[in-house]
């Protein structure tokens, strides 16, 4: 191969190795953080950030027990504990040894006082 035909060649694979790398940073989601329950509340798993839209049908979660969430909304503030509910994809129950991969939405001041939203662990949703 001649020079020339060499350097477009690097050019070219430098470019996809560019674009593939953005594509592959560009699709990724937040990073998924495991929360344990600490506080002594009983922990429920909502549709919503509402209460009135009623619970996803997993048992609650107590101290212990661990949520995995990938982000933070706003809704419901209960007993004047904020208003920052954290997106859970799955619910770990120690006591039972068991793991559950139902989405729903659990109240961050009964999951771990909003410590995960403090800390920066999860984003906005």
């Amino acid at each position: 191969m001649t020079r020339s035909t060499l350097r477009r060649r690097d050019a070219v694979v430098a470019l996809l190795s560019a674009g593939i790398l953005a594509l592959a940073t560009g699709s990724a989601s937040a990073a998924d953080a495991l929360i344990y329950i600490t506080e002594n509340s009983v922990v429920g798993v909502y549709n919503t950030t509402h209460t009135r839209n009623g619970k996803v049908g997993v048992p609650d979660l107590v101290v212990r027990d661990a949520i995995v969430a990938d982000c933070w909304g706003r809704g419901d503030n209960i007993d004047n504990h904020g208003n920052v509910w954290y997106h859970t994809r799955s619910e770990r129950y120690t006591a039972r040894n068991q793991e559950q991969f139902v989405v729903g939405w659990t109240y961050g001041g009964y999951v771990d006082s909003n410590e995960a939203f403090h800390s920066g662990a999860i984003e906005e949703c």
